[in-house]
């Protein structure tokens, strides 16, 4: 856990809600705990893991699913590991309607489910949040007032089983991109005065993943501005990808393309895709990224972060662990590049055979940490 706090950053200036406090660092599994590698998760030195599980999908499979699913398993294990858990609840709505009727069979349905989901990972958590990312995992024409009573009725029914057990922390979101005003809609509103007002939610989730750290600020604040100055916020996701899909289409630069003989007209879309389908060693992967002007720029990115949050009193937030991601068209979201482990662009460790890890983001990490 961080012991030291910081004043400013770069000119951001904190809102006078609560005295600052040096929020604490943690990795992100992402909805992949089934990837859970003790060694891994020592070597960043990280006391937070966080991890979603997708609750709709179980549903689709059976109760019988849940105890065997290899992510249900591997989140286990982590806290069985000696780390604290931070769990998201995923609902995904995409392409059907919210079950909002808190009588209609088919919120009966999940909300009984809900409690078997936690009957068996509760006590291997030590925070909740209801909810992933509610406002991308469904369908915009169905993010209205239905998607509110969907996750306050759902928050509500969770409250009531975490009240009568070890009462642990209980987040609601999380939230996406409040920093611009298309996102900044009614039900999201909604739900953030849901979670100022109703005593049993500890806070708000914010997911973060924008062109700039100044970015983040920005929607911290305007969270802030609706959950008022006595309620938490953590954050369970965040990065600088969409500065980084900004430069997809730079072209890679020459020096790097002719020592490591890639094609100098290749762009960095194409570069990445290359090592994506064919892992390239470490030494190739970090000079990729020393030689992108648009990497480089940004690279103390995630001290950044972490010194804002510890500015606008955040308790925790996690980053990207490693990452999953089959292929890299120009349009696409480069998330590999935000991993703490190059685990898909580079080729395992010769000697050890364990994941490699990224430029830069370790050395950042352990030094927040």
């Amino acid at each position: 856990m961080k012991i030291h706090k910081c004043a400013a950053l770069f000119g951001v200036v904190s809102m006078a809600v609560a005295p600052a406090q040096a929020s604490d660092l943690g990795v992100n599994y992402n909805g992949l705990t089934r990837n859970f590698d003790l060694s891994e998760l020592q070597r960043t030195e990280t006391t937070w893991v966080r991890a979603f599980i997708d609750v709709t999908r179980l549903q689709a499979l059976g109760e019988a699913a849940i105890a065997t699913d290899p992510d249900v398993v591997g989140f286990k294990q982590i806290r069985a590991a000696g780390f604290k858990v931070i769990l998201n609840l995923k609902y995904d709505y995409s392409g059907s309607d919210f079950p909002s009727n808190v009588n209609s069979q088919a919120f009966i349905d999940i909300r009984a489910f809900t409690t078997k989901v936690l009957n068996e990972v509760y006590n291997s958590t030590d925070i909740i949040v209801v909810g992933n990312e509610p406002f991308i995992e469904s369908d915009p024409a169905d993010r209205d007032n239905d998607l509110f009573l969907f996750y306050k009725q759902m928050s509500n029914h969770v409250i009531t089983y975490n009240q009568a057990r070890r009462a642990i922390p209980l987040y609601v979101g999380a939230f996406n991109n409040l920093q611009n005003t298309s996102w900044q809609t009614q039900p999201t509103i909604d739900l953030i005065n849901y979670a100022e007002n109703t005593p049993n939610v500890t806070g708000i989730d914010l997911h973060m993943h924008t062109a700039s750290v100044t970015e983040m600020g920005q929607a911290i604040d305007w969270a802030r501005g609706h959950l008022g100055a006595t309620k938490k916020i953590i954050s369970t996701e965040f990065s600088l990808k969409n500065h980084f899909r900004a430069h997809n289409t730079d072209t890679i630069n020459a020096t790097f393309a002719n020592q490591y003989g890639i094609n100098p007209s290749w762009k960095v879309w194409q570069y990445i895709n290359y090592a994506l389908q064919t892992p390239r060693p470490r030494t190739e992967w970090v000079a990729f990224l020393q030689a992108s002007s648009w990497f480089m720029n940004v690279r103390m990115s995630l001290e950044n972060a972490d010194i804002l949050f510890d500015q606008k009193g955040l308790v925790v937030a996690t980053y990207a662990l490693r990452q999953s991601q089959s292929s890299m068209p120009a349009t696409t979201d480069p998330w590999m590049l935000n991993g703490i482990y190059c685990n898909q662009t580079c080729v395992p460790n010769p000697i050890t055979g364990q994941s490699q890890f990224n430029y830069q983001w370790i050395d950042s990490f352990r030094a927040r940490n």
